[in-house]
């Protein structure tokens, strides 16, 4: 992967300031041969230096192995000698490792330009690869490259301050605007939101390696069915639209940027487990392994675990490859197959009733004589992600090509209200194929069966190279996705299908197909050294179109439509490295999101234009060895902002689509690191988030106006580690509209949830020589929510029978322990 970037950096820090003579003088541990990379990281941590290489420091070669207790100069050219590679002075501290003859003494001191991410193939980057600058742990940093309000949280967090199988939404619930409910635990059964700034999961773009993906016809995510944080190696949140190159269907929302973890240039299995709190077990193994020209990463899985809320029992198995094979100096081909099989028994939420007489846990119960019974609420969750990328150099262009191929299925078999224990609702109507009863039964629990799969296959090409005094850059996605669903009521106690009031066996069912269109173009100008000024333009279309049998309404008919939707989305940034270590950027942007395959379906809805927004960001980063920080404002004008609101009809309540007309978002964010020593740092966030509905006062549903963050984090290579994270969330509302009696939206906030603090703590030890000939083996424990907070964290809709609202809760307290070995 190194190959591929333009530039990477070891950033260390000393613990305190020295002079140019003692830097020089300074000793450090021994270090033994290694892989050149890491040993370079290796001794810019010990020896508190800044190292800056790039490609000219090839894979595969490794260092010598260097005596400790010596100045660091002398170190450094002992891990050098026989390499073909010495360092170039730029500092006192700050060295550049070039291509040279380490015998004959350090190059001479030369200044050298800036660090300019945006050279050669990291122009085509889908997601940057980043190093922080405080070589501490954090939970995230603001680059000093980036465009736009971005948060990096690097493979070291990832690694240390979370649990083994945590999912990608715990990996970013740290950072800046997140917010994160998870009622089952960390990494245990499925998420119920996610939003950053107040939009909502759909309302944001997610990608793998540069590839968008999302549920078919609503662009949801269910996280644990995709990547655990055993195959990830850096996440990225751009909080706001990108530029013309930014592809996804929801960018306006920001996008989350997940990058796989490369494989190591250490060989070695790695076997691990985990065992914790409510009976959760998991375990695996990962390898990394070089063959020829081909480096090759694997994980294999399995966890089970009763989950915070009773009877859910969550199962989950996980296997991941990943191999680079470097065809040529400037090609090289990766592969990339993962395959998640998740079942679990899902809860529907609790109502504060329940949750008083049953505790925070109330999840299914045993009792096979109500809807709440964890037998008859079961789902099952299938997914692969498959994609050969081809990096490389053609006529001048630099190319970066995915072809790919993702696909998603839910099966579920759920009662009709899982949160209701009273036996008194239960009941089953049966009837014919002209829709009259014949049979009924009292005691009989009533549910549904239903499944719904899609696979999404597509392409998505970058092309860039130096045009003038700036690189161009341009590129398409295409993809098509077909998706099938349907659904049926079923008598729980007996399996036995019971017919609709309508005639037909089943509630819905249908196919439809949504095919996108996104090619950009975008120019780079580097007006000076320092301001790089990028206009761009992306045209996204979307075309959705639906066969139905029966369409997804009351009464079920025939559906057979298609809508397409397009816009040309211009954007424009201004960057200026204002310093070595500081930067300020502008950014404005036209965002657009097609409506989701539901508006088509629902009787009514078929008007409803695209969302549309405007978003204006300034910002500013900065990052030296001490500090790293970034601050920005923003302002997005949304237009025919879409949302759902409930409306009774003969089968109770159902969800429909309307047009909130439009919605302001505006706040501030920041977040900083501060080293206090080599390897203990301060980090901390704070946002504002206002997304109100125009010409109201209205807050939109699931934005809290206040989050932040404040954490303690210790961080060796070697030894000891640990943090200390807490997460503040401000107070927020479940709904933002409702329906009277006439049938009229009125927008207005109800169902509030206070805000609520969460604290999560970890340490652990690790080292790189393990007992018995072994590699090295860490050993850690991650507790979950340390204090045991009991909150309302999230509405979740209304009980069908007593109207009453239902809530998700904060897990309790969970403790985990983690235990690795590399042989």
């Amino acid at each position: 992967m190194r190959n591929s970037l333009a530039l990477c950096i070891a950033l260390a820090l000393a613990g305190t300031t020295v002079v140019p003579t003692v830097a020089l003088a300074a000793t450090t541990q021994p270090i033994e041969a290694m892989p050149l990379a890491q040993a370079l990281d290796r001794f810019a941590h010990e020896a508190g230096w800044q190292v800056v290489y790039g490609a000219e420091v090839p894979d595969g070669l490794r260092s010598h192995a260097a005596p400790g207790h010596v100045p660091a100069a002398e170190q450094l050219s002992a891990l050098l000698a026989g390499t073909g590679m010495t360092y170039r002075l730029v500092t006192p501290t700050t060295v550049t490792i070039v291509p040279g003859n380490v015998g004959a003494g350090p190059a001479p001191a030369a200044a050298i330009p800036a660090i300019d991410t945006r050279d050669e193939a990291q122009k085509l980057a889908p997601i940057s690869v980043h190093a922080n600058a405080v070589d501490t742990l954090a939970p995230s940093a603001a680059p000093l490259d980036a465009t736009q309000p971005t948060s990096v949280i690097d493979e070291r967090f990832i690694r240390d301050g979370l649990r083994f199988n945590a999912n990608f939404d715990d990996i970013i619930k740290y950072a800046p605007s997140v917010t994160v409910t998870s009622p089952e635990g960390p990494g245990l059964g499925k998420n119920e939101g996610i939003s950053i700034r107040g939009f909502q999961d759909g309302q944001f773009n997610i990608t793998f390696d540069g590839i968008p993906f999302g549920d078919a016809s609503d662009l949801h995510h269910t996280t644990s069915a995709y990547f655990n944080n055993h195959v990830l190696g850096q996440a990225e949140i751009d909080r706001g639209p990108g530029g013309g190159s930014t592809l996804g269907n929801a960018t306006f929302g920001g996008t989350v940027a997940l990058r796989s973890r490369d494989p190591s240039d250490e060989p070695g299995i790695t076997p691990y487990l985990t065992l914790g709190s409510w009976n959760t077990r998991a375990g695996g193994v990962t390898a990394d392994e070089t063959v020829g020209n081909t480096r090759v990463f694997a994980d294999v899985s399995k966890e089970s675990s009763d989950t915070f809320l009773k009877g859910t029992d969550d199962k989950r198995d996980h296997i991941f490859i990943k191999t680079i094979s470097q065809l040529g100096d400037v090609t090289s081909l990766t592969f990339v197959t993962s395959y998640n099989r998740e079942h679990q028994n899902t809860v529907q939420g609790a109502t504060k009733e329940e949750i008083d007489q049953h505790g925070w846990r109330f999840g299914l119960g045993d009792d096979p004589t109500v809807q709440n019974y964890k037998g008859a609420n079961n789902a099952a969750y299938y997914s692969s992600f498959t994609y050969v990328g081809l990096t490389s150099q053609v006529a001048g262009w630099d190319v970066d090509d995915k072809v790919y191929l993702n696909t998603f299925d839910h099966w579920a078999r759920k009662a009709t209200d899982a949160s209701d224990i009273d036996p008194a609702d239960n009941g089953v109507t049966f009837y014919d194929a002209k829709g009259k009863k014949v049979a009924t039964s009292k005691t009989d629990l009533p549910g549904k069966l239903s499944d719904s799969g899609f696979h999404a296959f597509g392409n998505v090409l970058r092309l860039g190279r130096d045009l003038g005094d700036g690189t161009l850059l341009t590129g398409i996605w295409l993809e098509r996705s077909l998706d099938a669903r349907y659904q049926y009521p079923v008598d729980l106690t007996t399996a036995a299908k019971t017919g609709t009031k309508y005639g037909p066996v089943d509630n819905y069912l249908l196919d439809d197909r949504t095919d996108t269109v996104q090619p950009y173009l975008q120019y780079d100008w580097k007006v000076t050294d320092a301001i790089t000024v990028s206009p761009g333009v992306r045209y996204s279309e979307v075309t959705r179109s639906i066969d139905a049998p029966l369409n997804k309404v009351s009464p079920p008919v025939p559906l057979s439509a298609e809508a397409t939707y397009h816009a040309a989305l211009p954007s424009i940034s201004v960057h200026d490295r204002l310093s070595d270590s500081w930067s300020a950027y502008a950014q404005a942007a036209e965002g657009f999101l097609a409506p989701p395959i539901d508006v088509i379906q629902v009787n009514g809805s078929h008007s409803l234009q695209p969302e549309k927004t405007r978003n204006y960001q300034l910002g500013t980063a900065y990052a030296s060895s001490k500090l790293t920080f970034g601050a920005d404002v923003y302002y997005i004008n949304f237009s025919n902002f879409i949302t759902e609101t409930e409306v009774a009809t003969d089968n109770g309540n159902e969800d429909t689509f309307i047009n909130g007309g439009g919605a302001i978002y505006k706040g501030a964010e920041m977040e900083a690191t501060f080293a206090l020593t080599r390897a203990l740092s301060l980090y901390g966030n704070a946002s504002y988030n206002k997304a109100t509905y125009k010409g109201s006062s209205v807050q939109v549903a699931g934005t809290p106006k206040i989050t932040a963050a404040l954490g303690l984090l210790y961080s060796n290579t070697n030894g000891y580690f640990g943090s200390l994270m807490g997460k503040f969330l401000g107070h927020q509302y479940g709904l933002d509209n409702t329906t009277d009696d006439a049938g009229n939206i009125q927008f207005a906030n109800d169902q509030r949830i206070a805000g609520y603090l969460s604290v999560d703590a970890a340490a652990g030890y690790r080292t790189d020589k393990g007992p018995a000939g072994t590699k090295g083996y860490s050993i850690s424990v991650d507790v979950n929510n340390l204090f045991n907070v009991h909150k309302l964290t999230g509405y979740a809709g209304t009980q069908s029978v007593s109207g009453d609202p239902l809530y998700f809760g904060l897990p309790g307290r969970g403790i985990f322990l983690d235990l690795s070995v590399k042989l």
